[in-house]
């Protein structure tokens, strides 16, 4: 792991654990995952949430050790320890301030945005916060969607079975905090623009352009190419895809084509055609 790399993890969970003890924990607004879970059982209990998201991480450690593996799993080693330790730190850190807002819509909002932003920068750099972000990450594997879109499904079942501790109303300030955190964590994730533009250099182009085509729904177009130091003949698939199957096409080119090499960027306008 490189510096840079543990910088921007450390970054990232702190402002998750700032969000949560700011905007979220004093308001019961819970942001779904092991973190939703810890302020139910502190309302009803009084147990310590820090303590809860570390048992419970750990325990989602071993079910990523099943289905993700060693490697993935060490990229959640990282945050499932830094998180509850930030959020007990910043805990009495906050408790010499008083920032009390007394508009719960507003603490949902602010919430939102800032909890999707440090999971995203930690997601960014091929890490993890720990708890049920694991298990988005196995969806995510799975099911070949995004994390933001994992990290709704997860959360809003969490949230929903809270409502029946905090109310309905809960659930309504609830649910737009996780919808902002799944928006922001693409965001950071995949960047602002709606569309990513593929350069796939492969060896077997039918088989990724009957995928794209067919599976997809999109168009592409081969180009003939050739490598610059072998001069073996070579093809490169382009085509312009919706944001929302970036990890579909990605992950399906390790099957389609183990040894494809691809550039992805953002593309700022899609135009023209039939």
């Amino acid at each position: 792991m490189k510096i840079k790399n543990f910088i921007m993890v450390v970054i990232g969970c702190l402002i998750c654990a700032l969000s949560f003890n700011i905007f979220l924990s004093p308001y019961h607004i819970m942001p779904g995952g092991v973190s939703g879970i810890a302020i139910v059982l502190k309302y009803l209990f009084s147990f310590n949430e820090s303590i809860v998201i570390l048992i419970l991480s750990i325990f989602l450690l071993v079910i990523s050790l099943i289905f993700l593996g060693k490697e993935s799993t060490f990229k959640s080693i990282i945050g499932s320890l830094l998180f509850p330790i930030f959020i007990y730190l910043t805990e009495l850190f906050l408790s010499y301030f008083d920032l009390t807002i007394d508009n719960r819509l507003l603490a949902s909002v602010i919430g939102g945005v800032t909890f999707g932003l440090g999971i995203g920068i930690v997601y960014k750099e091929g890490y993890t916060t720990g708890g049920t972000d694991i298990l988005s990450k196995i969806f995510h594997r799975l099911l070949h969607i995004s994390f933001g879109t994992a990290t709704l499904i997860i959360d809003g079942i969490i949230t929903i079975v809270g409502t029946f501790v905090f109310g309905f109303e809960t659930l309504i300030y609830s649910l737009i905090t996780i919808y902002l955190t799944s928006v922001m964590i693409d965001k950071v994730i995949l960047g602002l623009f709606g569309n990513k533009s593929f350069y796939i250099i492969t060896t077997n182009p039918e088989k990724i352009k009957e995928y794209i085509l067919k599976q997809l729904g999109h168009g592409a177009t081969i180009l003939d190419g050739e490598g610059a130091y072998s001069k073996d003949t070579k093809f490169i698939v382009f085509t312009v895809i919706p944001t929302r199957d970036y990890y579909k096409l990605k992950d399906s080119l390790k099957e389609l084509d183990s040894e494809a090499f691809f550039m992805v960027c953002d593309s700022y306008e899609v135009g023209g055609g039939k």
